[in-house]
């Protein structure tokens, strides 16, 4: 390749995509391969671009690989299970979930990747809930080119990783909900609580299962409990979450799990929560909190895990405090400061 003034490059191949960047529009205006054409001179010069790379007779540097190339060889890499790759303008490569499940990301390719000064890797958060066809990750190259050796080298070094990204693909488990609380078996008081869970199992495309009521009463809490894991896959309990000494849900999820992986989720709102498993099965612990805060709350954070049987971390909740201020906290949150 050499560069050339735009005038002088009429009537020659582009070895490079050319953006231009304006209100309403971001992407390229002219193509690597295609020809330049006088029309395209002013187009390009108001985009900024006054020198274009064009095509000598070999189409890169010796021992080179291009752009689209070297990001499409390395994006097949970086792609795990249920993700394809799609290279498009601007030599950038993207991973799109092929099925939707959890996103899981390997923290440690991105940054050997992303430290190579050379290739840029960027991907959703490990937790990430993909849907079909929903963009998961977009790898890039800074140069046009890169040397054979150095990709291939690069290359066995993501190889001894494994892949970057990984989306577990989603099985329909199908989830109880227990609400519990005097007020609600007596019927003093509307359930509002089991509506809202039971629209954001639907909205992880789970299968909502029995809404069942308890008494505040640990023992049949926890008897509620074992009825739904008896033909469930997973259970969410709501209410009585708190340190009230009328409160009992948090002790009756921990007298029949297995493992108690949390209680206290960093995340604000319904920080007031509970993960624990029972023979594999996730019982969530939630706050009335939900009411509140229907649109975001601790739910959109497990649910993924569990729409797609992956067992949740203690050190990925732990992680959540960084950036566990969530949106509908924030809006809602009243302080002087």
């Amino acid at each position: 390749m050499r560069v050339l003034r735009v005038e002088d490059a009429v009537g020659l191949k582009l070895f490079h995509d050319y953006t231009c960047i304006e209100p309403g529009f971001k992407g390229a205006v002219k193509r690597r391969g295609e020809v330049l054409t006088a029309s395209d001179v002013e187009v390009l010069k108001r985009c900024g671009h006054y020198y274009v790379y064009v095509y000598d007779e070999e189409p890169s540097r010796p021992g080179c690989v291009h752009e689209e190339e070297a990001v499409e060889r390395l994006a097949r890499l970086l792609a795990g299970s249920n993700l394809s790759v799609k290279v498009v303008e601007e030599g950038k490569a993207l991973l799109v979930a092929e099925r939707s499940g959890l996103v899981l990301v390997n923290g440690l390719v991105l940054r050997e990747v992303n430290s190579t000064g050379a290739f840029i890797v960027v991907t959703r958060r490990t937790g990430y809930y993909a849907r079909k066809g929903d963009l998961v990750g977009v790898v890039d190259l800074v140069p046009l080119d890169v040397p054979l050796d150095f990709l291939v080298e690069l290359e066995k070094r993501v190889m001894e990783y494994g892949p970057a990204v990984n989306v577990v693909e989603n099985k329909n488990p199908k989830i109880a909900v227990i609400v519990t609380g005097n007020e609600i078996v007596e019927g003093l008081k509307r359930d509002l609580a089991g509506p809202v869970v039971l629209d954001k199992i639907r909205s992880y495309e789970c299968t909502p299962g029995r809404l069942v009521y308890a008494r505040d009463s640990a023992e049949e809490i926890s008897s509620r409990i074992l009825e739904a894991l008896s033909d469930h896959d997973a259970v969410i309990v709501t209410g009585g979450m708190s340190v009230d000494p009328t409160d009992y849900t948090p002790r009756a999820i921990a007298s029949v799990a297995d493992e108690v992986i949390m209680y206290g989720v960093p995340v604000k709102p319904t920080t007031m929560s509970m993960i624990a498993y029972r023979e594999r099965k996730a019982i969530i612990g939630v706050s009335s909190g939900v009411i509140y805060f229907p649109e975001e709350n601790i739910l959109d954070i497990v649910l993924p895990w569990i729409a797609s049987g992956v067992k949740i971390p203690r050190e990925f909740l732990l992680s959540l405090g960084e950036g566990g201020l969530l949106g509908s906290f924030l809006a809602r949150y009243k302080y002087s400061g």
